[in-house]
This record gives structure tokens, C-alpha cells and sequence, in this order.
């Protein structure tokens, strides 16, 4: 009879061994998918932006905004995407005008460059423009940074190894 409970015993200790072992090779793989996937919504939002910004010039005699609060009737009738970071849908607030002073910044990956300088909330959305030197009001390139978890710009590796600002660009 004794030697029965400790079998019973010994069985649950095994079984829970056993969970506790898969749990510990699962659960990293689990993290990285689920911070892969949240990136991944956010150069979504960054790509509705965008098509926000093309609609706002087509409408707009193929003049780009000059700020989001321009363009934001045209994302989805005015409703923002979710952040994945807070599972809110994205305030006015987390996407944030910038104005390069460098006619290439929009374009500038590098992580040292100008876009490699932003930092914010996860999920926060960086609408950066530039201007045009004789009128103000024309805006001749504009890009998209988004913000990951880290509060840094997202960026990836190139088959090269070499890191990169995810950055979209006119």
C-alpha cells in the first residue's frame, strides 16, 4: 500500500517534470514570436499611414500633408489602427509629426543617422517630412520611423549583417 502512494507520487512528480521542461523550451520561442508579431503590427500601422498619405495626395492635386491631423480623415474614415504595445486603438498623439532639416534624412537607415534618433512610447509612429527651401508649404519627401518595445525605431539585419532603420519612404 505504501509503495503504491509512492508510485502515484512519484508519477506526479515526473509528470510535472515533464511540464515544467516544456515549458521552459517553449515559452522563449513563445516571447520572440509574440514580440516578432507586435513589430510587425506596427510596420502595419505604418503602412496604413501610408496609404492614408497617398489617398491625402491623390485628393489633394498630388500635394503630400504637411501634418498627420491632414491626412487623418483618410486613415479607415478617421479610426486609427491598434497599438499592439497597449491593445488600444492609436491616439492623435502617437503619431508624431517631425520636419527633417536634410533633404536625404527621410532616407537615412543608418543607425547613426538622424532616424536612428527617435525614441518614444511602443508603437508611437514618426510622420517626418521635408520641405521644400523655397516654399514652405510643399512638402517634397516624407517617411515613416515606427517605435518598438524598446522605445527605439525598429530596425533588422541585412542578409550582410548589417543593422538597418525599417523606414518608409516616398
Amino acid at each position: 500500500m505504501y509503495k503504491k502512494g509512492l508510485v502515484k507520487l512519484l508519477n506526479v512528480f515526473i509528470f510535472l517534470a515533464i511540464l515544467f521542461l516544456l515549458y521552459m523550451i517553449l515559452y522563449p520561442s513563445y516571447k520572440k514570436i509574440q514580440r516578432e508579431n507586435e513589430v510587425a503590427d506596427v510596420k502595419t500601422n505604418m503602412y496604413t499611414l501610408r496609404t492614408a498619405v497617398e489617398n491625402f495626395a491623390a485628393f489633394n492635386e498630388g500635394k503630400y500633408p504637411l501634418r498627420f491631423s491632414e491626412f487623418k480623415q483618410y486613415v479607415d474614415s478617421g479610426t486609427l489602427p491598434m497599438n499592439p504595445y497597449t491593445s488600444m486603438v492609436m491616439t492623435d498623439d502617437e503619431v508624431i509629426d517631425y520636419i527633417y532639416r536634410d533633404p536625404i534624412g527621410f532616407e537615412d537607415d543608418t543607425p547613426d543617422g538622424v532616424n536612428s534618433k527617435f525614441e518614444d512610447d511602443p508603437g508611437v509612429i514618426y510622420y517626418s517630412i521635408y520641405r521644400s527651401p523655397g516654399d514652405s508649404t510643399y512638402v517634397i519627401h516624407y517617411s515613416f520611423v515606427g517605435i518598438n518595445e524598446e522605445g527605439k525605431p525598429i530596425s533588422y539585419l541585412d542578409p550582410g549583417q548589417k543593422r538597418h532603420i525599417f523606414i518608409l519612404h516616398d
